[in-house]
């Protein structure tokens, strides 16, 4: 049974492309569905298992049955809680959805087994930034939501 990366996800980008890319991300899946209200402006994603698996990765997830995404501006920037991914986040894992749906995918994670925070971000299709932190004196002090992981 791995360890396991916690933390967040974000997507930012024009609106109908972070809802197209939530879309290929979340949907497909058994048990998942979606409902769109107010003109799109709502997304509510609502899955019969505790979790959506996101398309297209390693063993990632978002644990949660319902997911609510208020796109309410043309531009927008939106964060999925209770991410979560096996050992690591893997960036490329998340390139071809930036690239595909022109938007900017950042995650932070933490797993306090292993002892180390993950922060990546990627813009047009490319990994930024993939920096995995280990360099600490105490994890447990140091590190906000040092249980978060493991």
């Amino acid at each position: 049974m791995p360890n396991w990366a916690e933390g967040t996800l974000k997507l930012r980008g024009r609106r109908e492309n972070v809802a197209s890319a939530l879309k290929e991300m979340l949907l497909g899946n058994k048990g998942a569905t979606l409902e769109e209200e107010y003109d799109g402006t709502l997304l509510i994603f609502k899955n019969e298992y505790d979790y959506f698996y996101i398309n297209g990765t390693r063993r990632a997830f978002i644990s949660s049955k319902d997911i609510e995404i208020w796109l309410d501006d043309d531009f927008v920037i939106i964060e999925l809680e209770d991410f979560k991914q096996a050992w690591a986040a893997s960036a490329d894992n998340y390139t071809e959805i930036s690239s595909k749906f022109d938007v900017d995918i950042k995650i932070f994670t933490f797993e306090m087994g292993m002892e180390f925070t993950q922060e990546i971000e990627i813009s047009k299709g490319e990994i930024i930034k993939n920096i995995v932190n280990e360099n600490f004196t105490n994890y447990s002090w140091d590190v906000p939501f040092s249980r978060l992981g493991g």
